[in-house]
């Protein structure tokens, strides 16, 4: 099994910490502000499921994309990039119309990113594909935190939201300069070869994608729970800051479970139900358990979710991650309608009954991947 190169795993961790720093503490920040613009919980649910789902379903165009260039660091980099832009730009857009198309952008550039920075994590764990991911994801997971920590802390101050986007545009110049870093380690994975065959024509992968969607839409998203969190502004960012810590071990813990115990591809869709059945009663205690059964559930789709894509990819890895991620993001678009919905019209007992169903689906279609 050939060894890691924990080098560039760190590197390219470190451009995760910094722009989980970026993005992460303006998501912290970006549901209390919606509302403040006046947008309905139906449409928080709306713009972050559709948001999340852009920035998953354009992994269909951008995996491929990538697999036939086969340079995977050109579309890393223009990924980074646009998001510190989009992120910076919200600073001048105090129009719902305008915050929402900024989000639109920021999750098109980790589409365009994403699949092709994993492929290239892929190549540098050599034999040990979810510890890298693990161990990448526990430090991007550091940055969720601080940029959690920094809405918190500026919101809590009194700090206007444009003023806290610019702040934390500079996180996100730091990641484009570890991201420089990186690159010059030389690491260049190959592409798909001219002429092999599509790799979403595979079964098990088309299951496993399936399986994934289902898994998204038994998850409710936590933007819905800091929209409904009752008292001041900073206390749905503290929601999302005690998500953020947790994924940290959860990360680490995903990566090392899936190498040594393969049954823990199953176990993904308990943490959604929980999280869907803790954010619904409305209990802010609850809320905060709900947040770590959420934080196990997005951190499970980060790293065994494409642990187990790489491995049903073959050489094509970029386009297996970009189908099983972009399945996942849909399944969240339908899960933001839907649990938006119900807390709109007080029928958000009816939640829990909804996730169990998906999660019982998503895990027949796991078993039929194999």
């Amino acid at each position: 099994m050939a060894e890691p190169n924990y080098r560039l795993i760190v590197l390219l961790g470190l451009t995760s910490l910094f722009a989980d720093w970026l993005y992460e503490g303006a998501r912290a920040a970006l549901p209390q502000y919606l509302k403040a613009l006046g947008a309905s919980a139906l449409a928080v649910g709306l713009v972050f499921g559709v948001g999340d789902a852009l920035g998953y379903l354009l992994r269909f165009a951008t995996g491929p994309l990538a697999d036939r260039r086969g340079g995977y660091w050109g579309e890393t980099f223009a990924g980074y990039a646009l998001q510190v832009l989009a992120i910076a730009g919200l600073a001048l857009a105090p129009w719902l119309a305008a915050a929402v198309a900024l989000v639109m952008l920021e999750r098109a550039s980790k589409a365009l990113r994403t699949p092709a920075r994993d492929a290239i994590i892929s190549a540098a764990g050599g034999g040990r594909q979810s510890f890298a991911f693990g161990l990448h994801a526990s430090l991007d997971q550091i940055g969720a935190v601080a940029g959690s920590a920094t809405a918190l802390a500026a919101l809590a101050a009194g700090i206007g939201y444009g003023d806290l986007f610019l702040l934390l545009a500079v996180p996100g110049v730091a990641a484009l300069i570890a991201l420089s870093a990186a690159y010059r380690q030389g690491v260049r994975p190959a592409g798909r070869r001219r002429g092999e065959a599509g790799v979403l024509l595979d079964r098990p992968l088309l299951l496993f994608s399936l399986s994934q969607l289902l898994f998204g839409a038994s998850l409710m998203h936590i933007s819905l729970e800091m929209y409904q969190a009752q008292g001041a502004p900073w206390v749905g960012s503290a929601i999302y800051l005690a998500a953020m810590v947790f994924e940290i071990p959860a990360s680490l813990a995903w990566g090392r479970a899936y190498e040594a115990r393969r049954w823990s591809l199953y176990l993904g869709p308990a943490a959604a139900l929980a999280a869907t059945s803790a954010f619904s009663t409305g209990l802010l205690a609850l809320g905060f358990a709900g947040a770590l059964a959420y934080s196990a559930a997005t951190s499970y789709a980060d790293i065994v979710a494409k642990a187990r894509a790489v491995e049903l990819g073959g050489s094509a890895k970029a386009t297996a991650l970009g189908a099983v991620n972009a399945a996942f993001g849909l399944g969240y678009l339908a899960g933001g309608a839907i649990y938006g919905y119900l807390l709109d019209v007080g029928a958000a007992g009816v939640a829990p009954l909804i996730s169990a169903a998906f999660a019982a689906a998503s895990l027949a279609l796991m078993r039929a991947a194999r």
